[in-house]
């Protein structure tokens, strides 16, 4: 070799090209992070080793634990990084459009699409319920990510009321927990209702017509005049 960075073979020069090593530590932290949640999410976190998360980024298990320090570490940061992506993404949303009823659109079309295109969220979150919230009670950054969606949510259904958009409000709350619930209902019980009814839950047609289903729903709370009675606020 040359100091000219070529290889001489025989009289000839050949060039080579030096491969740099992927020692980015954000990057290295992503595609654990990344893997880990395929494996969470498909295997639960009973089922998912540290091994076979070493095996599918194809980095040393000392790696992982360098970065993560153990098995419930990283899961608990899988979770808080699944959380910050959506939180992240919600920022996109217009909830400032000129009619209220737009922007109840808009969330509803985020929400759902989110969902649908990222099952391993919604199958993390599922098994994150069947353990009682147990690493999602320990995390106040994820507690703490949701308040600027609630806070923009708020805004909007308090526009729409006083400008006689909707009939009645209710809390950004409820108006979350209600777009969320049916959006993420569509994924988690997919299989199921396919196999039942015979409905490609999958396929552009029926997710098309479960969006507006969701949206009619939303915008029909919103118009209707409840018993005085029912309350809706939580505390």
């Amino acid at each position: 070799m040359n100091d000219q960075g070529m290889a001489t073979q025989g009289g000839s020069k050949r060039k080579y090209v030096r491969l740099k090593a992927t020692n980015d530590p954000d990057e290295t932290r992503a595609d654990i992070l990344a893997v880990a949640q395929e494996q969470f999410a498909r295997h639960g976190y009973a089922g998912t080793t540290i091994d076979s998360i070493a095996a599918k980024t194809k980095r040393s298990k000392r790696m992982i634990y360098y970065y993560f320090s153990s098995k419930p570490k990283l899961y608990k940061a899988v979770l808080e990084n699944a959380y910050r992506g959506i939180r992240v993404a919600e920022e996109s949303i217009r909830l400032d459009e000129d009619d209220p009823r737009q922007s109840i659109k808009n969330l509803v079309e985020f929400c759902f699409d989110y969902h649908f295109e990222r099952p391993s969220f919604v199958k993390m979150v599922m098994g994150e319920n069947l353990n009682d919230a147990r690493f999602v009670s320990a995390s106040d950054e994820i507690k703490n990510l949701h308040f600027p969606l609630t806070q923009r949510i708020e805004k909007c259904l308090r526009k729409g009321y006083e400008n006689g958009y909707f009939g009645r409000t209710c809390t950004a709350v409820e108006m979350h927990m209600t777009i969320t619930a049916l959006s993420f209902f569509n994924v988690s019980n997919q299989a199921t209702f396919s196999a039942i009814f015979d409905i490609d839950m999958k396929s552009p047609a029926v997710c098309r017509a479960r969006k507006q289903e969701i949206l009619l729903a939303v915008l029909g709370r919103l118009d209707t005049k409840l018993d005085d009675g029912f309350s809706t606020e939580y505390r």
